[in-house]
């Protein structure tokens, strides 16, 4: 998992590096770019505040399915999943694990490509949302980790979906790392191409199904796997709308002689 995060890091601030070099080494883009990301990490942190009744229902809903699997429903998933095995499903479920990590960093990076070659700005800053939202996300799973210790299936043993050693145990099914991860970037790619059709259905799909290898696999119970969808999408919604309020704007120069990536951020 550190692996993933830290391919994400190269990515950014390769990124953020082009940007100032394109911009005549002027690091206060890479500055501008650093700022708005923090920003959105304090407006993530103290959004529940400010939540309506419709957001409380919503995230009161998940947090209710997600106790009444884990009361309940993670043995009986946990069963059948394990009666369902067969070499088909065997053969098909690893193609799906990359999902959370190669599939978003080829579609990242090749909307960050497209948005700098043809000047497409909207690329450009839905390849930074994701990249953003990726890492946030990341930080919130291991959170939920390293607090939780709850013990993922068949781990050291165990298939006991109520067994939760606490902070600082090895225990680090809760919540789903790789569905989170999945999530977050495909929440962001379907909202900011919704008007697009197929681009919402394959991003959850690809998503959905990423979280489904992993309790085919064994390697988390179903609420691991809810909670971590709703929270990658939680966190790529939240980054969306955060980016309308504040957009961060590119526009690319490219000519024989220089490129030049000029950046502008609305002051209000």
């Amino acid at each position: 998992m550190f692996s993933r995060l830290k391919s994400v890091v190269v990515v950014f601030l390769v990124l953020c590096f082009s940007m100032a070099n394109g911009a005549g080494r002027d690091t206060s883009v890479v500055c501008k770019v650093l700022h708005h990301g923090w920003t959105d990490t304090k407006q993530l942190i103290v959004s529940p505040l400010k939540w309506d009744a419709g957001q409380w229902a919503v995230a009161g809903g998940v947090t209710a399915a997600t106790a009444a699997l884990i009361a309940w429903g993670d043995q009986p998933v946990y069963n059948f999943s394990n009666t369902v095995h067969n070499p088909f499903f065997d053969a098909v479920a690893p193609w799906f694990e990359p999902a959370e990590d190669i599939y978003p960093m080829v579609a990242m990076s090749g909307l960050l490509l497209h948005g700098i070659l043809a000047k497409n700005n909207y690329n450009l800053e839905t390849s930074l949302i994701a990249g953003e939202s990726y890492l946030m996300t990341f930080m919130i799973s291991r959170l939920c980790k390293y607090s939780a210790g709850r013990e993922r299936p068949n781990n050291h043993g165990t298939t006991n979906p109520h067994q939760w050693d606490g902070p600082f145990f090895k225990g680090n099914s809760f919540i789903s790392g790789h569905t989170s991860a999945a999530f977050s970037v495909a929440s962001v790619f379907a909202y900011r191409y919704r008007e697009t059709t197929w681009v919402p259905v394959v991003s959850y799909t690809m998503a959905t199904l990423c979280g489904l290898q992993r309790i085919y696999n064994n390697k988390h119970w179903a609420s691991d796997v809810l909670m971590g969808a709703a929270v990658g999408t939680a966190t790529g919604l939240f980054l969306c709308h955060q980016w309308e309020k504040s957009p961060i704007k590119f526009y690319p120069v490219v000519t024989k002689e220089y490129s030049q990536l000029t950046l502008i951020i609305p002051i209000r």
